[in-house]
């Protein structure tokens, strides 16, 4: 997200777990007692016909009034429309700082864990010096020097120069033991605090899956609403001048000019499909010829079913680095690729689209299932971009989406994320493993 360079920064990561699960926690609370729970606004349980629109006209205070209820129909389609949109963008950035909450507990952990592994294995390390060291005195012999000055007086200066010796052995005898328990110490330490790194993370992993319900709801209501206001709002208005003009229009006419529309609606989107394909095309092709080619042979998809899912050349790797907009130390928790807004984003495999809509600093987000646990996301899509909806089954190289700049983006790219089990992994080498490139 936000298309910059990665920045070698080391300022610290602060630790705001708790706060973030108490927020989280408060805030999934409030809408699932609340705001989640309320009645969505309501849509009108059913329209009239044009039928009952011209037997209405014949009486002009019954003509009047159905007018005016028609357009009180249209107030109420948009006011839904724009209440269900609002409810979807708040769900969606609680559900993103949710998520990037997690990222973060995740990846420390991750960390922690590693360092408890390297310091388990030094502490072993130090064990085995140790005993290797009480060993090699043991064989050397273990007799009391001391005694040895008083039943061997004219030994007395080969003795005491071995008690010198004895002494020097002795204090690097309490060195290792030293070492070694200082690094049975750490290894503990790291330990514990990847217990508890992990036990945070489990929390913030729950508290995401349940923002994540949320907004996935919200955002299929956003849809529905956005739908019924479309579908509906012709037909208002045109039943209005029906009223109101000296205009005829029967049901059967009506339906029969929307079947035509439908129809022409369709070949206007097969024909989008085809323009995007053949712009897909000709990016994998330039980018072939530019040497940076990859993905199942110049935008084909490879073998492994998997596919690039937009071109253009890689800004921002996965990793820490400084925000180019917030300007702090956070985890980028996927590959930025610059390219043209408009560009088609296609999806990386096949799946089924579990969330699509507004996501808070991702701007507009389309995420695929593609079983196991695996999921892929495409952040910053152009509004009026996102081309999927939730349920879809979609197949890979299909287009889902146009590259746009929207949430916390500083230019036009896709922002694109694999995960597995909800906790991201760096794409690159992902993507690589399955013969695509991603720039």
């Amino acid at each position: 997200m936000g298309r910059s360079t990665t920045t070698s920064a080391t300022a610290p990561r602060r630790a705001r777990w708790t706060t973030l699960i108490a927020g989280i926690a408060a805030a999934l609370l409030l809408v699932t007692t609340g705001v989640a729970s309320a009645e969505r606004p309501a849509f009108a349980a059913s329209y009239p016909s044009f039928d009952d629109v011209l037997e209405a006209r014949k009486n002009v205070a019954t003509a009047k009034q159905k007018a005016d209820e028609l357009r009180a129909l249209l107030v109420q389609l948009a006011e839904a429309a724009a209440a269900a949109q609002a409810e979807s963008e708040r769900l969606g950035a609680l559900y993103e700082e949710a998520q990037l909450a997690f990222d973060e507990a995740s990846f420390q952990a991750d960390e922690l864990q590693r360092k408890s592994d390297e310091a388990a294995a030094k502490a072993e390390e130090s064990r085995l010096r140790a005993g290797q060291f009480v060993a090699e005195l043991s064989r050397a012999g273990g007799a009391d020097l001391s005694a040895s000055l008083f039943t061997n007086p004219d030994q007395a200066e080969s003795l005491l120069s071995r008690l010198g010796y004895a002494s020097k052995i002795s204090e690097q005898a309490e060195g290792i033991y030293a070492a070694a328990m200082r690094d049975q110490q750490a290894a503990q330490s790291f330990a514990d605090q990847a217990v508890v790194a992990k036990q945070k993370r489990e929390e913030l992993r729950i508290a995401a899956e349940a923002a994540f319900q949320q907004a996935q709801e919200a955002a299929a209501a956003a849809a529905a609403a956005l739908a019924e206001q479309e579908a509906n709002k012709s037909r208002l208005e045109l039943q209005i001048k029906v009223l109101e003009e000296d205009l005829v229009i029967t049901e059967a006419q009506y339906q029969e000019g929307e079947r035509k529309k439908r129809e022409e609606e369709a070949r206007r989107k097969a024909a989008e499909e085809a323009r995007l394909a053949e712009e897909r095309r000709r990016a994998a092709e330039a980018a072939a010829n530019a040497g940076n080619g990859g993905g199942g042979g110049g935008g084909g998809v490879a073998a492994s079913g998997w596919t690039r899912p937009a071109y253009g050349w890689v800004s921002s790797p996965y990793g820490y680095r400084i925000h180019p907009i917030y300007g702090t130390y956070r985890l980028h928790t996927g590959t930025d690729i610059a390219a043209s807004c408009g560009q088609p984003i296609a999806a990386a495999a096949s799946g089924t689209v579990v969330y699509a809509g507004p996501n808070g600093t991702y701007g507009n987000f389309v995420m695929i299932s593609h079983g196991n646990g695996l999921t892929t996301g495409y952040a910053h899509i152009l509004n009026g971009g996102i081309r999927v909806s939730n349920g879809q089954q979609v197949s890979a190289g299909q287009t889902i989406a146009a590259v746009g700049s929207t949430g916390a983006s500083n230019g036009c790219h896709l922002h694109f994320e694999v995960r597995t089990g909800g906790t991201a992994i760096d794409p690159v080498p992902f993507m690589a493993a399955r013969g695509v490139s991603l720039g």
